[in-house]
């Protein structure tokens, strides 16, 4: 993997960023980049948990930061310099030494054919929706439904069941609507879209990891 100086990547301000907590927990946590000073600092919105309730953090705190560059995977670790609660939540990073650049590899597609339910997360006021995955990788999916349920940049929530063997799991994945798709493969399907997947827990991914790598040993794949 590469490494890069911060500034050399040109970020715009706006950039979402998964923020890690090495010390506290695996989980990530969605920040969004507000600029930075050159050799000095990074200046990132404050991830919320819930109605104006802060991720709480620390002075002098260790976090790894995580995000997409023309479609390649960046990484830094950095301090905690300053936290502010005005005008917004946001906090102040130390300048990181270097960024860690790799190119992301596409993730193996499978046919799926998995019914699910569909919440719009964005919109409250789309109805809850039902519908299939026909194909996906532990990445995103295509999503058919029997009626539209967002639009393009709308976060939703797809839950159903994957089938491993002689275990069953229900899995719920939060995704993020990229493309509306005019081709059908599902009868009375009236809605397909490209979907990328935003936050998967340790024990979905793994449930999902195994259900690909399944399909994949049955000749499934695309």
């Amino acid at each position: 993997m590469a490494t890069h100086d911060l500034s050399k990547l040109r970020l715009a301000a706006g950039l979402n960023i998964n923020i890690e907590l090495p010390d506290v927990d695996e989980k990530r946590y969605l920040g969004t980049l507000i600029g930075y000073v050159s050799d000095r600092s990074v200046l990132v919105t404050t991830p919320m948990l819930g109605e104006n309730r802060p991720l709480l953090l620390r002075k002098d705190q260790t976090v790894v930061c995580r995000f997409f560059s023309h479609k390649v995977a960046c990484a830094f670790s950095a301090q905690v310099v300053h936290l502010c609660t005005t005008p917004i939540h946001y906090i102040h990073l130390g300048w990181p030494r270097q960024v860690e650049v790799g190119t992301v590899r596409k993730s193996e597609r499978v046919v799926a054919n998995l019914k699910v339910s569909v919440v719009n997360q964005t919109d409250v006021d789309w109805q809850r929706g039902a519908g299939a995955v026909v194909d996906l990788s532990t990445t995103g999916a295509k999503l058919e439904c029997l009626e539209p349920v967002g639009a393009i940049g709308d976060v939703i929530l797809i839950s159903g069941k994957v089938v491993v063997g002689h275990v069953t799991r229900l899995i719920s994945i939060e995704a993020t609507i990229r493309a509306e798709l005019n081709k059908f493969e599902v009868a009375n399907s009236t809605a397909a879209y490209g979907i990328e997947f935003k936050y998967v827990s340790d024990i979905d991914f793994l449930a999902l990891q195994a259900f690909v790598n399944s399909q994949i040993a049955n000749g499934a794949g695309r």
